[in-house]
C-alpha cells in the first residue's frame, strides 16, 4: 500500500462510530433496570392484596409448649398461606389442655366473686354457657332473687381448687374438687363457712370462631358438697394447705366450728 494509501485510510472516521453510543448504552441499561422494578413492584403489590383477603392467624400453643396455628374462619380458603400455616385445620378440636383450662375458667369466675364484682363474674361465666343452660340459669335466679340476696349479705366467696378429672366413660364430662370460702354479714356479725365440694361440668362443642376461638361452651353444670374421707382427701391436697382448721373443720368469725 502506497504511502498516500495508508494516510487515506488514518485520517478517515471508523465507519459505523457513533458520538452518543455511550449514552445509548446507559439508557438501554436503564430501561432493563425499570423494567426489573416494575415486575418486582407489581409481585408486591399482588402479594400484599393476598395478604389482606386472608383471616387472621391464631397460635395456639398448649401446655407442652408445642404451637399449632387455627385459622378462625373456617369458610375462608386458606390456599394462599404458607404450608406451615395450611398444614393446621381450621375446625380441629380442643386438645385436653384447652379442655380443662375451659372448666377452671369457668368455676373460676362462677364461684370467686365479691359484692362488687359478683354481676360481672356470673356475667362473664354464664356467656361461657349454652343457651338453654343459661336461659335455665338465670331463671333459677330470678326466682329465688339470689343476686339480691348475696349483695344483701355482702357476701364474697374464694375458690381454690384441688384437681379436675376427665370422666373415662364421656370424653367431654369434667369432675372438679375445691374448697370454697364463704363470707357473709349477719346484723353486723361476719359468718366464714368453708365448703368442700365437688363440680361436674359437662362440655359442648361448637365450631370455633373469633368469638369463641375456644370451640366450647358449657352444656351442663351441678355440684355438691362432700364428706368423709374424700373431704378428707381433699382437705390434705398441697394446693390446699393452710385453708382448713382443726380436725378438717373450717373455722368460724365467732369462735366456733362449722362444717
Amino acid at each position: 500500500m502506497t504511502r498516500k494509501a495508508r494516510s487515506k485510510v488514518r485520517n478517515e472516521s471508523p465507519r459505523f462510530y457513533e458520538m452518543d453510543g455511550a449514552l445509548r448504552a446507559y439508557a438501554n441499561r436503564s430501561i432493563v433496570i425499570a423494567g426489573v422494578m416494575g415486575l418486582v413492584a407489581f409481585v408486591s403489590v399482588v402479594g400484599f392484596l393476598f395478604v389482606r383477603i386472608e383471616p387472621p392467624t391464631v397460635i395456639r400453643i398448649n401446655g407442652q409448649g408445642e404451637a399449632s396455628v387455627i385459622t378462625p374462619y373456617r369458610a375462608t380458603n386458606t390456599h394462599f398461606l404458607s404450608p406451615l400455616f395450611a398444614a393446621s385445620a381450621a375446625g380441629a378440636t380442643p386438645d385436653e389442655y384447652e379442655k380443662q383450662a375451659f372448666v377452671k375458667s369457668f368455676l373460676v369466675r362462677y364461684l370467686n366473686y365479691a359484692p362488687h364484682t359478683l354481676s360481672q363474674n356470673w356475667a362473664d361465666a354464664m356467656n361461657q354457657m349454652t343457651t338453654n343452660l343459661r336461659h335455665s340459669a338465670l331463671a333459677d335466679m330470678e326466682k329465688n332473687d339470689t343476686v339480691g340476696k348475696l349483695e344483701d349479705e355482702e357476701a364474697s366467696s374464694t375458690l381454690k381448687l384441688s384437681r379436675i378429672d376427665a370422666s373415662k366413660d364421656e370424653p367431654l364430662m369434667y369432675t372438679a374438687f375445691g374448697v370454697r370460702t364463704v363470707h357473709s354479714m349477719n346484723n353486723e356479725r361476719e359468718l366464714i363457712n368453708q365448703l368442700v365440694e365437688e363440680y361436674h361440668v359437662r362440655l359442648v362443642n361448637i365450631p370455633r370462631s373469633a368469638d369463641n376461638p375456644s370451640g366450647l361452651l358449657i352444656g351442663e353444670y351441678w355440684s355438691n358438697q362432700i364428706e368423709g374421707e374424700k373431704r378428707d382427701a381433699v382437705l390434705a391436697d398441697s394446693t390446699l394447705a393452710g385453708i382448713a382448721g382443726p380436725n378438717g373443720a373450717a373455722q368460724s368469725s365467732d369462735g366456733g366450728m362449722t362444717q
